[in-house]
């Protein structure tokens, strides 16, 4: 209860004591020279500057005397304590005089050594007992360097204890919120050595300092017997506390990558503080006070325009800080006004930067909590993320160990010069041995097994590469086969090795019969693609196992930093600017393994959408037509359906038969030049439930040896090219017999021709 009576004194303490028995009458005189007690009774009236309350009188190096004229009107002896409301005084002297007869003497201030308080609080006070309709007079002597403050209160003793009690208090408040920001942040500065929670401590540290000078409580409870030290702790505690006011917004929003200019502006407005700092001693304390005010009231100014900047620019916090800046703008800027004399000083103004001060410090803190938590969400995200990249290396790494294990090409690594460092089961028994240990032991150069080895590997040094490369291979036990090779260059921890695929062609350069010539064409077929998945998938399984490597570095090292505590947040950008990098490289690559494996799921039936439908045939096949962004204008489409109705069938069927008929006749069809290109697609109804497709165009038709192997896997005219890997036909076919429970034949004649015979689907 009597923190809350206090409060209210706080608030209304300029209001006077209307029906009070205690009736004072306050006058002042400016001496600009030193003068005597003596001579100050001796002054005439009209020097003496009559006013109904004391105000603030700025920085003033003349003395300042004070008259009050005190007179009891009631019929009892009363006590009140007067005291002045601003505590940092230098020298304040006070002499009681009852008719004419000096009674008491007092002689306080920051500057006296050895105070000896009448009234026990910070601020000047003395206490006097009035006897009944007593007139007293009271000359103050005020001197120094600080503002001259010289509001005073006159309070009765139970009055002045609420009152020193709820400032008590409230000051508790204050540097109890202020210590608690400073540790909690100093454990997590300590933790994650981030330059924007050191200088938030730093801030915190020097704002308590700053308000223990200015409140008076650092002279009254920690250095009472240092006056000399309390005269310098304002202009001292004043600068120090505006360096890290600086530095902390720097790194808290990241300025200078946001705004190098600011941040240049910023780091000047330091370089001026420092010397304000080291300048006090020889300034002297008078001129550092006024110097400090205007200092701080500049800065204050500055970095609202550059929060409000910064908020413009949507600057991560940037808001916060300024809404946060502002509150304490609003203290800084109300004390220096003050003590300077332009605004009245009260409560209010003189307490304004201790409120505005506290609600900055939390928000500041409560904003640096938030951010504390984004960084370790978005580590927590990255490290997850690493972690699956790692987890999905790893299982392509195995799949390549496995790949490169059962592989029925030979595949073989070796260094620059020639050792032999790496070879497969396939061509280990190629070469005619039992394992590759004694192969790998012989230390012989891969080149000597190959008739044409030297000349190779010369061409794949100079040109990074060799694409099937035909060769004869002789096994240790002398015999000769026919081989394919292809062999690139590639860096692995600096260190360069040829990596190459051998493939046994010998037996088909002897078959006989045609069925065996079949199969061994089809084996080439497939050893061809084989060889290309290979090729293909190493690349990008390399490139990820490096990238792996680096990546676990990376994470390794920053470990080790964050163990240490020497991680930065420069460091730790960096690391995630890696990783990304990492991530992204790695992403590709297996997009482009996703790529190859999706375009062999595409000729399985069992992974395509098919569902039965009542379908418009024509309209769906002239749709399909005006969709296929291969046709030209030039190409005439004749479409002919000799049938009523809509019927029962498989859209998606039709939509992969006709597209990809279109396709091969746009890219392979026709001839180079030829302007005549015609398509002719006819679909007829041959009974109530059969019917026949017709395709024909007018290009130049299929070679007989295609013509016959049209319809097996990996048949294609353009050999060699990524985009066409012979699959187009064989999807056609897969889908006209498992889907469409139909026949499909090549038809004989120029052109290309093709006959599709089904059935409709009966209704359940």
């Amino acid at each position: 209860m009597h923190w809350r009576i206090g409060l209210c004194l706080l608030l209304l303490s300029n209001v006077g004591w209307a029906g009070d028995a205690v009736d004072v009458q306050y006058s002042y005189w400016r001496s600009a020279n030193p003068a005597s007690l003596i001579e100050v009774k001796n002054q005439p009236l009209e020097n003496w500057q009559q006013v109904t309350q004391l105000a603030s009188y700025g920085f003033d190096d003349a003395e300042y005397w004070i008259k009050l004229d005190i007179e009891n009107r009631g019929p009892q002896p009363v006590s009140r304590i007067f005291r002045f409301v601003h505590p940092v005084l230098d020298e304040v002297d006070i002499y009681h005089f009852t008719d004419n007869l000096l009674i008491n003497e007092w002689h306080l201030g920051d500057a006296v050594p050895g105070m000896v308080r009448d009234v026990h609080e910070k601020n000047p006070a003395f206490k006097l007992t009035i006897s009944p309709k007593q007139l007293s007079q009271v000359y103050i002597r005020v001197a120094g360097i600080n503002a001259m403050v010289l509001t005073m209160e006159v309070l009765d003793d139970s009055q002045h204890d609420a009152l020193v009690q709820s400032s008590i208090l409230i000051a508790g408040l204050v540097y109890g919120i202020l210590l608690v920001m400073a540790l909690y942040n100093l454990s997590l500065a300590v933790s994650i050595f981030d330059r924007a929670y050191l200088y938030y401590v730093a801030y915190v540290l020097c704002f308590i300092a700053f308000v223990l000078a200015v409140s008076g409580d650092g002279y009254y409870f920690l250095w009472p017997r240092w006056p000399g030290f309390n005269s310098v702790a304002v202009p001292l505690f004043s600068g120090l506390l505006m360096i890290p006011s600086l530095l902390f917004p720097l790194y808290f929003l990241d300025i200078k990558r946001h705004a190098p200019q600011i941040s240049r502006l910023i780091k000047w407005a330091v370089v001026i503080g420092v010397l304000y700092l080291i300048c006090i001693p020889f300034m002297g304390l008078a001129t550092a006070l006024k110097v400090i005010n205007v200092y701080s009231v500049l800065v204050s100014a500055m970095m609202l325009i550059v929060g409000v900047y910064l908020s413009i620019k949507k600057v991560p916090f940037a808001v916060i800080y300024t809404l946060a800046w502002c509150s304490l703008m609003a203290g800084l800027v109300l004390l220096p006004l003050s003590s300077l004399g332009f605004i009245e000083s009260n409560t209010f103004t003189r307490n304004a930067s201790f409120l505005g001060g506290v609600i900055e410090v939390i928000v500041l803190s409560l904003a640096l909590a938030q951010r504390f938590r984004n960084e370790r969400s978005a580590k927590i995200e990255l490290i997850q993320h690493v972690l699956t990249a790692k987890s999905e290396a790893a299982n392509n790494l195995k799949m390549f160990e496995e790949l490169f294990e059962l592989a029925p090409v030979g595949i073989f690594r070796f260094k620059i010069n020639g050792e032999l460092v790496a070879v497969n089961p396939a061509l280990t028994k190629l070469l005619g041995f039992k394992d590759a240990t004694g192969l790998l032991k012989q230390g012989n150069s891969i080149r000597g097994y190959f008739d044409n080895g030297l000349s190779m590997a010369r061409e794949v040094l100079r040109k990074g590469y060799v694409i099937d490369r035909e060769s004869t291979l002789t096994t240790t036990k002398g015999e000769e086969r026919t081989c394919s090779i292809s062999m690139r260059v590639q860096t692995q921890h600096k260190d360069h090795y040829v990596e190459g695929y051998v493939t046994d062609i010998s037996e088909r350069k002897h078959a006989q019969k045609i069925h065996e010539l079949m199969e061994r064409e089809r084996m080439a077929v497939l050893e061809q693609l084989i060889t290309g998945i290979a090729h293909e998938i190493n690349t990008p399984l390399g490139n990820n196992i490096t990238s792996l490597s680096h990546g676990l570095e990376l994470l390794k090292a920053v470990e080790t930093q964050m163990q240490d505590g020497q991680l930065t947040k420069k460091s730790f950008d960096g690391f995630i600017e890696d990783s990304h990098a990492l991530t992204e490289i790695m992403s590709k690559n297996l997009q482009k393994i996703t790529s190859l494996v999706e375009r062999f799921k595409l000729v399985s039936v069992k992974n395509m959408d098919i569902e039965l439908a009542d379908i418009d045939i024509k309209q769906h096949l002239k749709n399909i037509i005006e969709g296929n962004f291969f046709i030209e204008e030039s190409v005439q489409i004749i479409l002919e359906v000799n049938g009523s109705g809509p019927i029962r069938s498989y859209p998606v069927a039709w939509h992969i038969i006709l597209d990809q008929l279109l396709e091969n006749s746009m890219l392979h069809g026709f001839n180079q030049g030829q302007t005549d290109r015609k398509i002719m697609i006819t679909l007829q109804q041959q009974g109530d439930n059969h019917w026949q497709f017709y395709y024909e165009d007018n290009g130049r038709g299929l070679d007989n040896n295609i013509a016959k192997n049209v319809f097996d896997p990996f048949v294609t005219s353009v050999r060699g090219n990524d985009e066409n890997a012979g699959l187009g036909m064989y999807r056609i076919y897969n889908v006209v017999h498992q889907v469409l429970k139909g026949k499909i034949k090549v038809l004989d004649g120029p052109g290309f021709k093709i006959q599709i015979r089904f059935h409709l689907p009966q209704h359940n």
